[in-house]
Order: structure tokens, then C-alpha cells, then sequence
């Protein structure tokens, strides 16, 4: 049986002839009112216990929660690391590349100028070789002119004496 604190204090006991109580429903009452109370005892140990184990757990899973919090804070940090160094890395990557590119397109255009000079050396030794070439001819063709005319002379008059050919320093006979 359940007791309750209403029901100690609602308790009443038959009376005796003589103004007292009944001694043997005062024992019962007073053994219910043990049992009611050890029973409760054993349930407030027991439910002490059990707090006690899951205030333990509670403690427990707070401390993995608090582990789980701290790794995750450190992961976080350790991503943004990884992150800012991988960005830093890529900015040198691409400053790099556009500095190459740079140095490239202006050893292009170095190059580019070098060889529009050197065309235009060869366009003026082609032009010089062409004067140069011109004026050989027209001296061997004037060379080749007085030797006619020399030979024509010579065969018209067999006397003609010796002269040196035009440019030439040969000497005829």
C-alpha cells in the first residue's frame, strides 16, 4: 500500500473505552507507514542513483560535445588555413604566370624587331648587291666594248700600237 503524507495526517484510530487507542491498529498503522517509507527510501535510492549515472552520462556526452566542439573550431581553423595559403599560392601562381607572360611578350617583341632590322639589312644588302652586280656588268660590257672596238681597230689597221683597255690594266697587242 502507498502511503502518502494526507494520509498520516488523515489517520484516525478507534478509541478505547477508557479514552485510549487501539494499540494493534496503531502497530499496523505504524507498519504500513514503515514499509511505505523504506519502500520510498529504496525508490529515493535508487532514483538518486540513477541520477547519479545519468548526470554521469550527461557529464560525459557534455565532454564529447565540448571535444566534438573544439575539434570542429580546430578543423575550421585548419581549413581556413589550407584555404588562405592555397589562395596566396594560387595569387603567386597567377602573378607568376602573368609575369612570364609579360617577359615573353616583350622578348617577342624584342625578337619581332630584331628580325624586322635584319630584313630590312638584307633588303639593303640585296639592293647594294644588285647596284654592286650592275655596275660589274656594265664594266665588263664596257671592258667587252673597247676589246671590240680594239679588235675592230686592229683589224683595219694591222700597225696600232699597244694600249692599255679601259679598267682593266691589261695591255693590248
Amino acid at each position: 500500500m502507498e502511503l502518502t503524507p494526507l494520509d498520516i495526517r488523515n489517520q484516525t484510530f478507534s478509541t478505547k473505552r477508557f479514552g485510549g487507542i487501539n494499540p494493534e491498529e496503531v502497530k499496523a498503522f505504524l507498519e504500513t507507514a514503515a514499509q511505505a517509507f523504506e519502500q520510498m527510501s529504496r525508490m529515493r535510492t535508487d532514483l538518486v542513483e540513477r541520477l547519479k549515472i545519468a548526470e554521469e552520462r550527461v557529464n560525459y556526452y557534455k565532454q564529447i560535445e565540448k571535444t566534438i566542439q573544439d575539434a570542429v573550431m580546430t578543423m575550421q581553423r585548419s581549413v581556413d588555413e589550407v584555404k588562405r595559403s592555397a589562395d596566396k599560392e594560387a595569387e603567386l601562381i597567377i602573378a607568376e604566370a602573368k609575369a612570364r607572360a609579360v617577359r615573353e611578350v616583350e622578348n617577342t617583341k624584342r625578337q619581332a624587331e630584331e628580325m624586322r632590322s635584319e630584313i630590312e639589312q638584307l633588303k639593303q644588302l640585296r639592293a647594294n648587291y644588285f647596284i654592286r652586280t650592275r655596275a660589274l656588268i656594265r664594266s665588263q660590257e664596257e671592258l667587252l666594248r673597247a676589246m671590240e672596238q680594239d679588235q675592230r681597230s686592229l683589224a683595219e689597221d694591222p700597225s696600232v700600237v699597244k694600249r692599255p683597255l679601259p679598267g682593266s690594266g691589261q695591255v693590248l697587242a
